[in-house]
């Protein structure tokens, strides 16, 4: 029964994912992700961060140029970072879902970062993305496109919106820092070497 009832609800990911794309043409395929470093990063006021890669459920259909949970969770490397000196912070990938129905790809992503006073959890923010497409015919190629377009443009869903609710929700404990380049003295082996003009 209960493999049943999960088996119910990833149909019901996929009908919702597809419901609110309603796209019925194949994307062109967008570059392969690269990873989320050159994005803004968001500092916690925390001293650890553990991440959290495998979802409680989660669905992952072949072909899978890009796997889902993984894409999710080098989000949370590369974007949240611990930048206090006590507390700790958790990244969890929550669902990571690529679906294959017919002639139709479905992606689920959701993430969730939590700040933990010992086991308990204070403070949350949780994002989700989804993406589907139809129509792209039965063939493996086709597929491997469509989820591969899809889990590019979701990422991108996903990383706008973890943003938007880590700095709404976290706002207490996220730190605005900007980082500089050091200034290293004049005539150091790193900083402006001094140079005498010739004579004459």
């Amino acid at each position: 029964m209960d493999r049943r009832r999960a088996l119910g609800a990833l149909g019901l990911s996929l009908a919702a994912a597809l419901a609110g794309c309603g796209g019925s043409e194949p994307l062109p395929a967008p570059p392969r992700l690269q990873g989320y470093a050159y994005l803004t990063p968001l500092r916690l006021n925390v001293a650890d961060l553990e991440v959290i890669d495998t979802p409680q459920q989660g669905r992952v259909d072949p072909p899978a140029p890009i796997l889902p949970a993984a894409e999710v969770a080098r989000m949370g490397r590369d974007r949240v970072f611990p930048s206090g000196t006590t507390g700790r912070a958790r990244f969890v990938v929550e669902a990571a879902d690529l679906i294959h129905a017919g002639d139709s790809v479905a992606v689920v992503l959701r993430a969730r970062v939590e700040v933990l006073n010992d086991d308990r959890r204070v403070a949350f923010a949780e994002a989700e993305a989804r993406r589907a497409v139809s129509g792209i015919g039965s063939g493996t190629a086709a597929h491997a496109r469509a989820a591969e377009t899809l889990m590019v443009r979701a990422m991108e869903d996903l990383n706008v919106e973890f943003e938007l609710q880590v700095r709404r929700n976290l706002r207490d404990w996220l730190l605005e820092t900007t980082p500089t380049a050091p200034v290293a003295p004049i005539d150091s082996p790193e900083g402006i070497q001094r140079q005498d003009l010739p004579q004459g």
